[in-house]
């Protein structure tokens, strides 16, 4: 390893910033959001570069490099865009033993900058060693999107437990308050909670808590999963998944984690919702990660609200992660904007599940026009659904879209007249789950199909 892995004190910095263009103004406003005190030397300086410098009080000397500008300097950063310059500022500093960071030109560096993750007070840098800053702006992107944005919040919640505590506590216990809920507590601000669950974690009591996370699996396609959802599903200690999330987006669970599923289907009931909700509560209370993992976004058709209502009257803490219902990920993957100011001004969700034959909605009120109608699971009851709307005022004319496993890789879509859609489907094999859009956004998107 060519370099040595150090983070430095940024109140004893003492930083002499060589060069005002644009990529010295991206380093001074670096330097400045971490406190390190800084002075400009520069024959000439951008707007850009002045307007941050004078915010942020950082003096600056309109002129060319000195060596006695290294006096009571201990980092310097060379941002000028002539090589020969920086070579002298760079030999200049090795004489003085001065730290030296020359932008874009490792071999000319004694140190250089990372790509930074901020979680404050955690702070995660990344590295190549020159080799390729896009890469390590990748890695850190990557792991922007791992690290919850809570993550500082539990450090300090660990160090002020530690100043409390003294010497008095084993590693085990702080080993135990990470893998607690204590980290999701404090990540959606509950530290009521989360000083709850520490006193737990300091005795023997059985009755420590664990979390539940009701979480959103969208309408199928992995890469529409949530950040929170990702992560929740990496931690989960138990998943409960209902039919209509993937395969694909099961793989993103933690692979030691126990999945059961709990899922319902036209005809079958499966298990029913009072044992669901008593296995979510069990394996809270025994203080494990439960994720129940839904389709789509857990308050959308689903029976997310029923299950809230259970964990709230059996005082279990929970959260909900919401995530990309059907019909925003199937409109979108089928090129159908479910809103167009010439087209339709607002959206009506509904479900297809009837029960047998009885009619419980306002059909005068569905069948208005320019709205758009998305039916969810829809397909066995979709030619009752047209009827019922052209019998209370829809024109026949009026375009309809099937969309049949949206986002999948086998996405298929219908695209009819509310009046010709059964006759259209009787031609076509459509396997569950399916959307169905209804309104003159669905005509107005055939523009786009041949772009």
């Amino acid at each position: 390893m060519a370099q040595l892995p150090l983070f430095l004190n940024s109140a004893r910095l003492r930083c002499l910033l060589i060069g005002g263009g644009t990529v010295g103004a991206r380093k001074l406003e670096t330097l400045v959001k971490h406190g390190v005190s800084c002075r400009v030397v520069a024959t000439s300086v951008n707007d850009e570069f002045r307007q941050l410098a004078e915010a942020n009080d950082v003096p600056i000397e309109l002129r060319s490099f000195a060596p006695f500008d290294l006096d009571g300097v201990n980092l310097v950063i060379a941002a000028t865009n002539d090589r020969e310059v920086n070579t002298h500022i760079a030999a200049a500093c090795a004489s003085r033993s001065v730290m030296v960071n020359v932008v874009d030109d490792y071999e000319l560096s004694t140190a250089t900058f990372p790509a930074i993750v901020n979680r404050t007070p955690v702070l995660v840098a990344v590295s190549t060693d020159g080799r390729s800053p896009t890469l390590a702006r990748r890695i850190k992107s990557t792991l922007e999107g791992q690290l919850s944005e809570g993550l500082g919040r539990l450090a300090e919640f660990i160090s002020t437990k530690r100043k409390e505590l003294g010497g008095q506590v084993s590693r085990p216990l702080w080993d135990a308050l990470i893998d607690s809920s204590i980290p999701d507590l404090l990540e959606r601000g509950d530290e009521e909670g989360a000083e709850r669950q520490f006193k737990l974690l300091q005795t023997d009591d059985s009755r420590k808590s664990g979390l539940v996370s009701l979480v959103g699996a969208g309408p199928g396609d992995p890469s529409l999963l949530t950040l929170k959802a990702i992560r929740c599903m990496e931690r989960a200690d138990v998943v409960y998944y209902d039919n209509l999330v993937s395969s694909d987006v099961l793989e993103r669970v933690r692979k030691d984690a126990q999945k059961v599923y709990v899922g319902k289907k036209r005809k079958f009931a499966g298990i029913r919702q009072a044992e669901i909700n008593r296995l979510l509560k069990n394996d809270a209370l025994e203080g494990k990660r439960v994720v129940r993992l839904k389709g789509g976004d857990p308050f959308m058709f689903g029976r997310g609200g029923e299950e809230i209502e259970s964990l709230i009257s059996d005082g279990i803490d929970f959260e909900v992660v919401p995530g990309i219902t059907a019909a925003l990920g199937c409109a979108a993957y089928a090129g159908i904007p479910l809103t167009h100011r010439d087209y339709s001004q607002s959206v009506r969700f509904v479900t297809g599940h009837l029960k047998s034959d009885e009619i419980h909605l306002d059909w005068p009120e569905l069948a208005r026009p320019e709205q758009t109608l998305v039916v969810y699971m829809g397909l066995a009851n979709l030619k009752l659904f047209t009827s019922n709307l052209i019998k209370n005022g829809m024109s026949t004319d009026v375009g309809i879209a099937v969309i049949s496993r949206g986002t999948f890789p086998d996405q298929k879509v219908i695209k009819s007249t509310v009046g010709d859609i059964s006759n259209e489907l009787e031609r076509h094999e459509l396997v569950s789950p399916t959307t169905a859009i209804i309104g003159n956004v669905v005509a107005f998107s055939g523009r786009f199909e041949n772009r």
